[in-house]
């Protein structure tokens, strides 16, 4: 499974998109989604310093693919007071874990479902309004299989 309730924060407490992405990493190996913690951060910041992965829409997707990533995953945040990512503020945070060998189809497949489920104002909205983990894992797997 892609995403579990243990890899959701739904009002994640964090000053900067820095202090998001180490705390869902630590939420993903926690989860033993991963086989090196740093490693991962590392692939993750590498990515964020070539392009910002804020998409609009109040959404950043940052990802990481490494090695260090056991199967692929997703995480999950809501931050309610926003941060600011680059010049966007965001409020809703996707982190995407895969491994190296399955960077292409699975990170590909991945990343177009959500791109296309954030452009969806009910599929945003539903994600800003519930405080429920079973209901954030409803509207993701809703959404991929609309896509």
């Amino acid at each position: 499974m892609l995403i579990s309730k243990k890899l959701i924060d739904m009002d994640i407490k964090a000053k900067d998109k820095n202090e998001i992405i180490d705390q869902l990493s630590a939420l993903a190996n926690a989860d033993s989604r991963l086989t090196d913690l740093d490693s991962f951060r590392k692939a993750v910041y590498d990515r964020e310093a070539e392009v910002s992965t804020s998409l609009g829409y109040s959404v950043a997707v940052p990802h990481g693919k490494t090695d260090a990533v056991k199967e692929p995953f997703v995480c999950f945040a809501k931050s309610v007071k926003g941060v600011k990512w680059n010049k966007q503020l965001v409020h809703l945070v996707f982190m995407i874990g895969v491994p190296l060998q399955a960077e292409g189809k699975d990170y590909l497949t991945i990343l177009a479902n959500i791109a296309r489920n954030i452009m969806d104002e009910n599929f945003r909205s539903n994600l800003l309004q519930t405080t429920d983990k079973d209901q954030v894992i409803k509207i993701i797997n809703d959404g991929e299989q609309k896509g």
